[in-house]
């Protein structure tokens, strides 16, 4: 067996255990997951300190000094703001639904038959959303220590793996691979660890500008739970495309209470907003891998089957590692063949 087929098996070999993982050993795979997040996403910062100082030590520690203070400064401010708009939310959402709230909007004395076609629209999604909050409360309240424990542990093994992260690129191919399939090895990891590094950043660019952008919209328009609604957006940005549609909903919900004036301008700024935030995201992702559009979707629906709810976050980045693979293991196969 040549170099080049032995290291196309072990390389597929070492993606298969890491899937497994995600669906045997969740809570692992969600620290390690969340472990390497962070620590690729502050070594640009690490690495420009370390120009700057000539001490990666010293400037690995400072950046994670400024991320992990950062982080508890908005936790501190966020969680207090949160729980109370998010019991204020949820109280009305429920009276939304129940009380058919948006029977009582001005729009429809100008327009009466838009009535009909909104309560026809609102009966059929209303088991729909019902079931879903009261689900997303349940799990959420069930899965509140383990998520506790996998913040904890993901933040021990961010600062580890930030401080060993070079050390690690350097001997990953000599440890895990044989001396004979080094080459083509050294080739896969480097570019997927540079489009990967590419799409964390770039993702957390677009989500942090989206939330940042309607948190803004929500004050200036004074729709309650502006916090609680931005900080939803910012979760949801991380699963690209997709997540679009998981924070539409609440939020033009409570635009729509606003009125009809309010409304049609959540519109305008969201696909503003959106639009901006899409260029940013394709200019990291899609430019850089080449990943399409389509195979976004259908990787964050596939491997949220595969592995669960953790699956839609890390879909497009098993997906751009799926592509480096079948780019520089298999195409150079076929066309020899």
């Amino acid at each position: 067996m040549n170099a080049r087929r032995k290291s196309t098996i072990i390389v597929f070999v070492y993606i298969v255990l890491f899937l497994l993982t995600g669906r045997v050993l969740p809570h692992v795979f969600e620290v390690s997951v969340l472990s390497f997040f962070v620590a690729i996403m502050l070594e640009p910062v690490s690495n420009f300190l370390t120009k700057l100082t000539g001490k990666r030590f010293l400037s690995v520690t400072i950046s994670l000094i400024i991320f992990y203070g950062f982080v508890a400064i908005v936790i501190g401010f966020l969680i207090p703001v949160i729980y109370q708009q998010g019991k204020y939310f949820l109280n009305f959402m429920e009276n939304f639904l129940k009380n058919k709230e948006w029977e009582k909007l001005s729009y429809f004395k100008i327009s009466p038959t838009s009535k009909d076609v909104i309560n026809n629209i609102m009966n059929t999604v209303k088991p729909t959303i019902t079931n879903w909050i009261s689900g997303a409360i349940t799990k959420l309240a069930a899965a509140t220590p383990s998520m506790m424990a996998t913040l904890f542990f993901s933040i021990i093994g961010s600062v580890y793996v930030s401080y060993y992260l070079e050390h690690f690129k350097k001997i990953s191919t000599i440890y895990f691979f044989p001396l004979s399939s080094s080459k083509p090895v050294e080739i896969f990891l480097k570019r997927s660890y540079h489009h990967m590094q590419s799409y964390i950043v770039g993702v957390t660019i677009a989500a942090l500008f989206t939330a940042i952008a309607m948190g803004v919209f929500l004050t200036v328009t004074g729709i309650s739970s502006g916090i609680l609604l931005s900080s939803w957006v910012f979760i949801t940005n991380y699963i690209p495309i997709v997540g679009v549609l998981l924070e539409l909903i609440p939020l033009a919900i409570a635009a729509l209470m606003k009125g009809i004036t309010v409304f049609i301008w959540f519109w305008i700024v969201l696909i503003a907003v959106h639009s901006a935030a899409f260029v940013i995201f394709l200019k990291a992702v899609q430019n850089q891998s080449k990943l399409n559009p389509f195979w976004m979707v259908i990787a964050i629906i596939a491997f949220t089957q595969i592995i669960g709810p953790i699956g839609a976050f890390v879909a497009v980045p098993i997906a751009i590692l799926l592509k480096d693979y079948w780019d520089v293991f298999i195409v150079p196969y076929l066309k020899a063949s």
